[in-house]
Parts: structure tokens; sequence; C-alpha cells
């Protein structure tokens, strides 16, 4: 595993094969990541890292007020372009994977395949409303209520729900980390991102894995944008809450789509 700054974003990369780009989801937020994230960044990449040269990205530091999703997408093309010279795969999950859609309607040409992981062209109507509340948490410099809401909308399930709240509320440091600029940054960039009558423009063949009890991104929501995708294939896990790589099954699912012949 190394890591580095590459087009200005930091970047832990590991296993060989094909050149692969993962946007992670909204996190601590440390610009290098701690002993700890890399450990977890290990476990939950492993079956991805066996198969492709992945490059985890991070995001630019110092986001200034009024980021947007177009402009996140943006440094993510900007260090595609030195990782590699032509089309990239690009996996992206949770909010990563609303900056990973943004750049492949923004910047088709860079995206060779695609891959959604709980994420849609939008946040659902609950989950959008639960991270205005993280938001106003942190604002507020409340970091384990903005951690309790933030896990405790990953399951419609009210006892994986309150076990998760109880668990941010104990371990904030986990989910939102100490320093807030920059996820405040993040989170008020997706609150306002809506690709929805933009997603013709995606040429990439593209996989999206949902899980049928996630309080982000409904169902129904997802079978949309899969719907306004010229080529896209869905996955459903339906018994899972909010997904990630390290969700059984995930990774194979993706493995299988990123490996598939053309």
């Amino acid at each position: 595993m190394t890591r580095g700054t590459v087009g200005g974003l930091p970047f832990v990369r590991r296993g060989e094969g094909t050149p692969t780009v993962l946007l992670p989801g909204v996190g601590p937020g440390r610009h290098h990541p701690s002993a700890w994230d890399r450990t977890l960044l290990r476990l939950e990449t492993a079956a991805l890292a066996h198969e492709v040269d992945l490059w985890t990205l991070g995001r630019r530091r110092g986001l200034p007020p009024g980021t947007t999703m177009h402009d996140l997408a943006g440094d993510v093309a900007r260090a595609a372009a030195e990782i590699s010279d032509g089309p990239i795969d690009v996996v992206g999950t949770s909010t990563g994977g609303s900056i990973a859609l943004q750049l492949a309607v923004d910047h088709p040409s860079v995206v060779r395949r695609l891959v959604l992981v709980s994420a849609a062209h939008r946040l659902g109507d609950d989950g959008r409303e639960a991270q205005r509340r993280v938001a106003a948490h942190l604002r507020d410099g409340d970091a384990r209520r903005a951690a309790a809401t933030m896990l405790a909308q990953t399951t419609t399930g009210v006892t994986a729900s309150n076990l998760l709240r109880r668990f941010g509320r104990l371990a904030p440091h986990f989910v939102v980390g100490e320093r807030h600029h920059d996820l405040l940054a993040t989170l008020e960039a997706e609150d306002s991102f809506d690709v929805g009558d933009r997603l013709g423009a995606v040429t990439a063949p593209t996989l999206v894995v949902a899980g049928g009890a996630d309080g982000f991104y409904p169902l129904d929501l997802v079978a949309r944008t899969v719907a306004g995708l010229p080529d896209a294939t869905l996955a459903v896990h339906r018994r899972s809450g909010h997904l990630g790589l390290g969700s059984r099954g995930v990774s194979r699912e993706v493995l299988a789509h990123l490996t598939r012949a053309s």
C-alpha cells in the first residue's frame, strides 16, 4: 500500500492490474488516512486489490464555500488524467458514488466502466433531510449527534438503526473525525446534487448495487437512476442497508462488472 498525492488529491494505492479509481463516501475527512483508516480500507478492498490497481482518492483539502459536485468531479478528472492516459474504471460508494456519477456525466470520455454502490442520481428525501441534520449538528459543534444521525440513516431497520446511533455517539471520531470544514462542504455540495435529467450523457457501462433497506437511497429512486442510464445493470441486496465494498457479495459483483469482456 502506497500513499501520496495525485492531481492535488490524496490517494492510497494497492494492487496490480487495470488502474481503477475508488471514490469512498464521507467519513472522518483526514487528508491522509490514519493507520486505523488504512486497516479498514485494506479489509474492505482486499478482493478488488487482488485483481486491479486500486487508487482510493480522497478529496481536496480546504474546500471553499459553495463547492459543488461538479467541482469535486473536476478534481477527480484531473487526478484520473495523471493516473491513466485513457479512460479509467471508476467505483464510487455513497457520496463517492454521487461524485463518480457527476464525473461520468461531466467527463464521459474519462470513465471506461462505472460502478455505483449505495448511490443514485440524487439523495432520497429522507437521506437529504438526515444529511442536513448532520450538517447542522456539525455547525453546532456536536459531533456525537452528527455521527449518530449519519449512522442511524444507513438502514431502515429500527433495531439496527438504534444500535448504530449509539455507536456514533460513543465514537464520533470514527464517523465524522475532528475537523469538519471539508466534510461540511461535501455534505452541502451533495445537498443540491441531482443529475436525473443528464443521465443520458453517461457512456460507460454501469453497475448499480443497492440495499433494499438503505435509508439514504430508496430502491424506487435507485431504479429510476438505472432506467435513465443508457447501459446499466442493477444488483439488489434486499435485506441490506447502506452497502459498502466490504458487504457480502458486493466486491464479487463489482469485479465481475469491471472484468467482463467489452
